[in-house]
């Protein structure tokens, strides 16, 4: 994000946090960054992790690999999210060249569309590499269910709700360590982290996961337990009641 829009949308938040009883930040890194950007007090900030379906996942439905031009004994990696610079696509389809140049069977799926599809598809073409873009979907799941590993690489990220998906799918994964991300992730023991811009480095992660199956059989199921724990929507839901009810009672005395 560029410093003006930064500017832009730290004034208005700081406008309108004026008018708030409370601002719910979605992991403790957005609740520094409120603090950082005097967007309100530390008494007026409360950190409620996002949640997902947990359910929604485990009832998709797999899609099927020959739909998509995939071999069913094919190594599947894959993303979810944007196809923006955010995102780190272009980090993504490097890392899937160095991939596919170690584990030649591999196929690469991105869930999502956007400005920089043009750019990703024309690269994957010239550098032969075996990928699939889904565009928008309803139902993302699906897909997600047919990864081996997933990867989300990006610049920045205020939480990250991919990476708890693909925990709930049970799914290793590889991540940059940015923002939110590594108070998200145990580094090593729920997935691995990488540092940003670094397409050379995610590949070997998961050339490393690739090739150790029992490391990465454990990862996912650390993985699940931890987010089930933290991050199901039930809880998430509950949180956000206790917070407004809190709110209601304080306003009535």
């Amino acid at each position: 994000m560029c410093k003006l829009k930064k500017q832009i949308f730290s004034y208005m938040e700081r406008l309108l946090a004026r008018s708030t009883d409370k601002i719910i930040c979605i992991s403790e890194a957005e609740r520094m960054s409120a603090l950082k950007h005097k967007i309100a007090d530390n008494e007026k900030l409360e950190v409620i992790l996002n949640g997902i379906d947990f359910t929604a996942i485990e009832n998709a439905i797999p899609a099927k690999r020959k739909d998509l031009n995939i071999p069913e004994n094919a190594f599947v990696v894959g993303m979810i999210g944007r196809i923006s610079e955010q995102k780190a696509p272009d980090i993504f389809i490097k890392a899937a060249k160095k991939i596919q140049e170690e584990i030649p069977n591999s196929y690469f799926i991105i869930i999502g569309d956007g400005e920089k599809k043009q750019e990703i598809e024309e690269y994957a073409q010239k550098n032969n590499i075996n990928l699939f873009i889904s565009g928008w979907t309803d139902n993302p799941y699906s897909y997600l269910k047919i990864f081996d590993i997933a990867m989300l690489l990006s610049r920045w990220e205020g939480f990250g709700l991919a990476i708890v998906e693909y925990m709930a799918a049970k799914k290793n994964f590889v991540a940059t360590k940015t923002d939110a991300i590594p108070t998200i992730v145990r580094n090593g023991k729920d997935g691995i982290l990488v540092n940003v811009d670094a397409p050379t480095e995610a590949a070997n992660a998961v050339i490393f996961l690739y090739k150790n199956k029992d490391i990465a059989e454990n990862m996912k199921k650390e993985a699940w337990e931890y987010a089930h724990k933290r991050y199901d929507i039930q809880r998430v839901a509950e949180q956000h009641l206790k917070l407004f009810k809190s709110i209601t009672y304080i306003k009535s005395l």
